[in-house]
């Protein structure tokens, strides 16, 4: 249950696929001025923790799985 996966860096595909899906430049224009004033090719993988436990216990929701809460100040309410 590995996983991975990479961001695009490529301006002029961003800026195409954003038409291309209906959605308006201006909201996304602080993502793209990331990518137009360059940016270096990145990935990552992920082990899943949580979903391999979810799979070996069969628990029915991945919110039960994970060890810790990951909502801020509220470990210790």
């Amino acid at each position: 249950m590995i996983t991975g996966s990479q961001n695009e860096e490529r301006f002029e595909i961003l800026d195409a696929r954003i038409g291309e899906s209906g959605f308006t430049r201006e909201k996304f224009e602080w993502y793209l001025d990331l990518r137009r004033h360059g940016t270096v090719k990145h990935s990552g993988i992920s082990l899943s923790m949580e979903q391999m436990l979810l799979y070996a216990t069969g628990l029915p929701d991945i919110k039960d799985a994970i060890p810790f809460p990951r909502s801020w100040g509220k470990a210790n309410n």
